[in-house]
């Protein structure tokens, strides 16, 4: 904010928030953002001394943050701190860098990648067994003749723990180069936004350790030839035909190339069910807008400067305004909840005008709430000296209404004021109401006593946290929102209030029991906000459950320093976007930097849909690799198996069988292993299709081609695994394989 809003100037020493001066302390560093990595922070303020003990306060959360002690579990604090009454006020959360919400949601998200994880590891582990294995195979006559010749089984063993560790330093010195050189691959795979927050710098102690673990679980996997040892007398073994592998250890070896294929299957699936929500959470959240094109403007090129220069771009069809776009960080607000049609109660007070000449006579800035303002010329407004606030709702008074004795109008209770010298005079200490004069020249009316409004009972608001936006009138048939109940922002809304406002449907059931409609919300300021109308939404992106309780505000009534702009067009296109950023670049006085122009699918995968679009990178990674693996596994497999059987083929061509059926035997076993995975994989997958579901928030049945994506994938990999030792196959020579067996 200091660099973006301020230049980076070094003299800013005092900023205005809510018509309220604070002093700049300091500037944070760059990489503080806020509490919570999803809920940014411009601007920190310092808790008052008083201002946890306030009792208007008493519904405000306050986040609390600390560290528990050695062997302190949430559970256990959460006991601790409880009150004795057990209301169930105070909630413990881990602390994980993003809000509890959003942590619960991506929970899954990080079970799903660990899972790809591990699934990865098995299938290399499998591997290196398969490749020792293989290897032992061909050395069976060996290992024989060694151990006739007086060789222990404890020195072979101590050969294959040789190579096995050989193998898994190598594999583990690699991962670990491998891991540090992905740590910044994969932010380059990513949108420039999403890699900014993407924490995906692991410490090298982490990656050695990890490293570490997986070296010595693939030791463990190498000394897999070890159940394949003679363990018959050496003789036995040299007058074999054949050094064919044994029933048991022939299973043991499909079982394990099985077993690979299933975790492979379950990969993709899971790669193909997040590609599927990610495509359809795209296609369902734009298609709110249609072809939409967004473009962040400044207020320095007047904003109606900026829109009349893109309605000139030819195949626009409609420009909406917005604070915060769907999907992205909200803006949220403390607010009194004020409902509709409150009981009323007498109260008497005196009237009187305030002229320029008489500001001097009160003590500014005001108690509470605000002077008059541009807004307040378009309703009935007023302010009170403070004995008049103690008469009517104490600190509460800013933003309340009475009613006006005698055109039974709302009058709107804008601040409240402290007089400059209240010993001097008695009138001057009776319970004032002061209407504005300071706009007029001639000599305001004389001071009325003992007027008799008509004010709501003495109670205490409900508060409520709102997020809060800033909107054009088109704004929610842009985006989709349906209005339910009362009006929208056309221009004449009714309200007898200084200022309207529209909350969508959860605000409404949540805070006003469904009567949202001729309530108010007072803010901390005690500016008043009528509710014309309700309004339906969706949620936007995956990881949004549900809609917050928000408010929408009127752009004609309230406008920011930046607001996005959201730009219909017939069709969406480079030259378009080039267009549009070279039109808001040349309104004058728009600054030296470049216009942000970007489709709304861009902004979607940027924003709301992030999370998931960098777990599904992740897992095409994941899967991608699982696949090739895979392949390497079923070589081998299907490699060692035509190696083995390569008699049993020679005597079959020499009797006269057709090399198709010869290559057909060879396929066959790598068929039944794929396709016994694969049933395994998509039965695990089915179980975890509920569970996934709840990660891309869809609550249709995955389409047809999830399904099919591991069946297609596999035979794939069953195709390329097979053609080398298939091709073996067609080359077996009967009349050389009988004179290298005799």
């Amino acid at each position: 904010m200091w660099q973006g809003e301020f230049g980076a100037k070094a003299g800013i020493c005092e900023i205005r928030i809510n018509r309220v001066a604070a002093r700049v302390g300091g500037v944070a560093p760059d990489w503080l953002e806020g509490i919570y990595r999803d809920r940014p922070v411009d601007v920190w303020m310092p808790i008052k001394d008083d201002g946890l003990w306030r009792p208007e306060d008493s519904s405000r959360n306050l986040w609390v943050l600390g560290r528990l002690g050695p062997h302190i579990s949430i559970s256990h604090a959460e006991r601790a701190v409880q009150p004795s009454s057990g209301s169930g006020e105070l909630r413990l959360f881990s602390y994980t860098g993003v809000t509890p919400e959003l942590a619960g949601s991506l929970s899954r998200v990080g079970t799903l990648l660990r899972l790809a994880a591990v699934a990865v590891f098995f299938i290399a582990c499998v591997n290196v067994g398969l490749f020792l294995l293989g290897r032992a195979f061909t050395r069976l006559h060996e290992t024989a003749i060694r151990v006739a010749l007086g060789a222990s089984r404890g020195q072979l063993c101590r050969e294959l723990l040789s190579d096995s560790v050989i193998i898994s330093v190598a594999g583990g010195v690699s991962g670990m180069l491998l891991a540090v050189w992905t740590s910044h691959v994969v932010p380059a795979l990513l949108y420039d936004q999403d890699a900014e927050h993407l924490i995906f710098a692991p410490d090298l102690f982490t990656i050695a350790e990890a490293s570490f673990v997986c070296i010595g679980i693939t030791i463990l996997c190498g000394l897999l030839p070890a159940l394949i040892m003679p363990h018959e007398r050496p003789m036995m073994v040299l007058q074999r035909d054949s050094a064919g592998a044994s029933p048991a250890i022939r299973r043991l070896r499909l079982g394990l190339v099985a077993a690979q294929m299933a975790s492979c299957c379950v990969l993709v699936i899971s790669t193909a069910f997040l590609i599927d929500g990610l495509r359809t959470a795209l296609v369902t959240s734009a298609g709110r807008l249609g072809h939409t094109v967004l473009a962040t403007v400044q207020a320095q090129p007047d904003f109606q400067h900026a829109e009349e220069a893109i309605k000139l771009v030819p195949g626009v069809s409609g420009i909406e305004w917005a604070g915060t776009l769907p999907g992205s960080q909200p803006m949220r607000r403390s607010f009194r909840i004020e409902p509709a049609q409150l009981p009323r109660r007498e109260a008497t007070l005196d009237i009187d005008w305030i002229t320029v000449d008489s500001l001097k006579l009160f003590s500014l800035p005001p108690k509470a709430g605000h002077m008059f303002g541009v807004t307040e010329q378009t309703c009935r407004a007023a302010i009170v000296n403070e004995e008049a606030a103690e008469k009517l709702f104490g600190g509460d008074t800013a933003g309340r209404t009475l009613q006006d004795p005698e055109s039974h109008l709302p009058v709107e209770v804008i601040g409240v004021v402290a007089m400059q010298n209240p010993e001097q005079g008695a009138k001057k200490n009776r319970p004032t109401l002061y209407y504005d004069y300071t706009g007029h020249n001639a000599t305001p009316p004389s001071r009325i006593t003992g007027v008799r409004f008509r004010a709501a009972i003495v109670s205490e608001l409900a508060r409520a946290e709102l997020e809060t936006n800033i909107v054009s009138p088109g704004y929610f048939d842009a985006a989709g929102a349906k209005l339910i109940k009362g009006q929208g922002f056309t221009g004449h809304a009714k309200s007898t209030g200084c200022r309207i406002g529209i909350v969508n449907q959860e605000a409404a059931d949540l805070y006003f029991g469904g009567k949202a409609v001729g309530a108010t919300v007072i803010d901390e300021q005690g500016q008043r906000t009528d509710i014309i109308g309700v309004v339906h939404s969706e949620p936007f992106g995956t990881f949004q459950r549900r809609m917050e309780p928000e408010l929408y505000l009127p752009m004609s009534q309230d406008v920011l320093t930046r607001m996005s702009m959201i730009v219909h067009v017939r069709n969406v296109n480079g030259p378009l976007l080039a267009d549009l950023r070279r039109r808001l670049e040349a309104v004058s006085g728009y600054g030296p930097g470049r216009a942000l122009v970007r489709t709304l699918e861009t902004y979607l995968d940027q924003t709301s849909l992030a999370p998931l679009h960098i777990s599904t990178v992740l897992l095409v990674v994941s899967a991608t690799m699982a696949l090739l693996l895979c392949a390497l596994g079923l070589f081998a497999a299907l490699n060692d198996a035509a190696r083995q059987r390569r008699r049993e083929l020679a005597i079959r061509i020499a009797l006269g069988a057709q090399r198709w059926h010869v290559i057909g035997q060879v396929l066959e076993e790598g068929v039944r292993v794929a396709c016994a995975g694969t049933l395994a994989g998509m039965l695990v997958s089915l179980a975890l299709s509920r569970w996934m579901s709840g990660i891309t928030r869809s609550s249709d049945w995955p389409a047809l081609w999830v399904w099919l994506a591991a069946p297609v994938a596999l035979a794939g990999v069953v195709t390329i695994a097979s053609f080398l030792p298939a091709y073996r196959a067609l080359l077996v020579n009967p009349v050389m394989i009988m004179r290298e067996d005799g």
